[in-house]
């Protein structure tokens, strides 16, 4: 007896690939934030001042204080200031100290060049928002003047205080 064996094809209908039309874009972000390295430049000093007789430097001052910062390139920041309502004498009793006030006028920053000249004025009691300088130079520049009033019954001596800045990228 013979065998026979059919074989069969099974065809499955398959779907064809529909056409697409493909479009694309860059997806990109500029990612600001790590570090803000602050760096100062001069103190605030007002050099020798007469009893009785206020004294002030102008930001702009050769003898202003003076900070640098480095940052990322064209971010914006928040520049704020901590400052010192009076200076105390290091050399006399405890509790000599003298007035020191920081006008309108007081500060300027500039971003990417160190000269005050032509910088931004603003007051430092209610801070600004500035912005650091392009590629290559990502830094920002700020100046701080103020008036001191020395009483006439103010101690000889030398007086110090503390002016602290800082940065936070907005």
């Amino acid at each position: 007896m013979k065998t026979l064996t059919l074989a069969a094809a099974l065809f499955v209908p398959m779907a064809l690939p529909a056409q697409a039309n493909v479009a694309q874009l860059a997806a990109n972000a500029n990612v600001i934030g790590g570090l803000i390295a602050v760096s100062s430049i001069r103190d605030l000093s007002f050099g020798t001042v007469p009893k009785g007789v206020a004294t002030t430097v102008a930001p702009n001052a050769a003898t202003a204080g003076a900070w640098q910062v480095a940052g990322s390139a064209n971010a914006d920041v928040s520049i704020t200031f901590t400052l010192p309502v009076v200076l105390t004498n290091i050399q006399a009793l405890p509790g000599s100290t003298m007035p020191i006030t920081f006008l309108a006028t007081s500060a300027r920053w500039r971003r990417a060049t160190n000269d005050p000249t032509g910088a931004n004025v603003f007051d430092p009691n209610l801070g600004v928002n500035g912005r650091l300088g392009p590629p290559p130079n990502p830094t920002l520049y700020i100046w701080l003047g103020g008036q001191v009033n020395p009483a006439l019954t103010a101690k000889p001596g030398i007086y110090v205080g503390t002016a602290i800045v800082t940065l936070v990228y907005l």
